[in-house]
């Protein structure tokens, strides 16, 4: 086992670089790693099956003067450096290609040491003893002809740079945008940030030509950005597969769907939703919830019987809106409207198809995207109507709910007096608040096979998750083992249950640490981190322009 130490020495780095190009035994350890210099050059390169370290420690070489040394492995020392621990993986032929891949990589600095020609006839010599020398060779030729295949690997060690800067909602998708891009660097992805909110949008230019690893947006307009007069995307002389996590009904960001960069993905909350995104965009979809993060280890008194952090929301107001609207609209407004308070389980897509054929109006594809655009408030307001019915529900039978938000004070129900209304709170603040909660609720945005960050963070900070039930729940977490779950339509009988739990401490704590243990598992961000990494990104997408 050996550290790595490193300084900008030049004579020192081209010696070691050399050195180590010549004998691959040197890689045959396990070396604690500077995390900053891991990070710098890429960490380990996933796309290739062998040498994997061999090839990590010439790629440190070639950038920093690299010395070996013995040290104390205490927890600053830990901290600091990444353990890359030896395996030996792959087959004869794995091995091989690695090399042509190293040929290609360092071609210039071989051949203007001279030894181009020395290296290459090594690596042929070895395919041909293995009866390989025809596969070598193609494979080769596209190494050195910079094709698709060289890209495929050699974009696996770039950075992901990931959008900041919409400062929406409590600040909610730059919160994202930081617990993707931490746990994405646990995972030994490097990562850079671009903020439109601290940089010019117009300095994005600086990143046409650029090759990364992936570029991924938090309900981001930017991949819309256009140049050259408008003729062409920004994004398409980006080199990497792009992902723009959308969090709401993706009818909110027609225009950015149907106006984007090819090569954009879309990472949707909602079963219904990735759908919807398929058939009417047109675009690659992935059904990849945002996720929660595991609370510090601190001890809380459960002060909160039951706790809400949301807003009101004042369904009244979208009423006017909705009343305001053309006449054309208005009547099939109310008409999608009506069949949605009565028939809540759902989704808004096909509640609204119900009222189109109600009315005897056919549409192509492209005019139901449309008029479903023009009613894209009433979905709003319909959701913020039963978040009013839940709460109602709880408060008239005299259940206690502490609200945190400073749009409850001026609400209707406010005239409960137990109703405790508290301010507006950060997302750290409310990981703390949903820690003191023993049931805390949430009342989904119209998701209806949907899994939102709200319930991963309820069920890792140990409160039980109250929550109307989305078709997402079915086979992942269940009702009364888990969680909480309610129809809309049976709102009436949640207080019964309530009080149920809340006079049986103990059937609690069993429901909430159920409910932890499957939220640790599969609702992290170093969870969805590691299936981005080794599962959407696996699939073919690295190296596309």
């Amino acid at each position: 086992m050996k550290i790595i130490d490193i300084s900008t020495n030049k004579e020192g780095q081209e010696e070691r670089f050399w050195e180590l190009l010549y004998d691959e035994r040197i890689a045959e350890d396990t070396f604690w790693v500077p995390k900053e210099a891991f990070f710098e050059v890429g960490g380990i390169n996933s796309k290739i099956k062998a040498k994997q370290q061999y090839e990590f420690l010439l790629r440190l070489a070639d950038s920093y003067c690299v010395e070996f040394s013995e040290g104390r492995f205490d927890q600053a020392f830990v901290d600091r450096y990444v353990k890359v621990e030896y395996r030996k993986t792959g087959c004869l032929s794995d091995e091989i290609y690695t090399d042509c891949y190293i040929i290609s990589k360092y071609k210039d600095k071989l051949i203007a040491a001279g030894c181009f020609d020395e290296v290459l006839k090594s690596v042929l010599d070895a395919a041909n003893r293995c009866g390989l020398q025809k596969e070598t060779v193609d494979f080769l030729e596209k190494m050195l002809k910079r094709e698709k295949e060289f890209y495929e690997i050699d974009d696996a060690i770039r950075p992901v740079l990931i959008y900041k800067g919409e400062n929406i909602c409590h600040n909610i998708l730059n919160v994202f945008a930081e617990q993707f891009g931490e746990a994405l660097m646990r995972a030994g992805q490097t990562v850079e940030y671009f903020d439109s909110e601290k940089e010019d949008v117009k300095s994005m230019t600086k990143f046409i030509g650029k090759r990364y690893r992936a570029v991924v947006g938090m309900q981001t307009y930017l991949f819309g950005l256009k140049i050259q007069n408008g003729q062409m995307f920004l994004h398409d002389k980006i080199y990497a597969p792009k992902f723009n996590f959308v969090f709401d009904h993706p009818i909110w960001m027609k225009n950015h769907l149907t106006q984007s960069p090819r090569n954009l993905s879309i990472f949707t909350l909602d079963q219904n939703y990735q759908k919807f995104i398929k058939q009417y965009y047109s675009r690659r979809a992935y059904l990849f919830p945002p996720a929660g993060v595991l609370p510090d280890c601190g001890v809380y008194e459960k002060k909160y019987d039951v706790s809400f952090v949301g807003t009101y929301g004042d369904f009244w107001n979208e009423l006017l809106t909705i009343h305001g609207m053309e006449r054309r609209f208005r009547f099939l407004a109310n008409k999608y409207l009506l069949i949605m308070r009565k028939q809540p389980d759902l989704p808004a897509e096909a509640a609204f198809g119900k009222a189109l054929e109600q009315y005897g109006i056919s549409c192509t594809k492209e005019e139901f995207l449309e008029l479903f655009y023009q009613m894209r408030r009433v979905t709003y307001c319909v959701m913020h109507y039963f978040r009013y019915q839940v709460m109602l529900e709880l408060l008239a039978a005299g259940i206690r709910v502490d609200v945190f938000g400073n749009s409850w004070n001026y609400c209707p129900l406010s005239r409960y007096p137990n109703l405790v209304c508290h301010p507006d709170v950060t997302m750290e603040e409310s990981m703390k608040i949903w820690r003191q909660s023993k049931l805390s609720l949430n009342v989904m945005s119209w998701h209806k096979s949907g899994f939102t960050e709200r319930m991963a963070n309820i069920m890792l900070c140990r409160s039980v998750l109250i929550t109307d039930e989305t078709a997402y729940l079915d086979g992942r977490f269940c009702d009364g083992e888990d969680l909480l779950s309610f129809r809309l339509c049976e709102r009436a009988q949640l207080p019964k249950r309530i009080r149920a739990y809340l006079n049986d401490p103990e059937e609690m704590v069993r429901i909430a640490d159920n409910g932890y243990q499957k939220a640790k598992q599969h609702h992290t961000w170093d969870g969805r981190a590691k299936e981005f990494l080794e599962k959407i990104l696996e699939e073919g997408l690295c190296g596309t322009e």
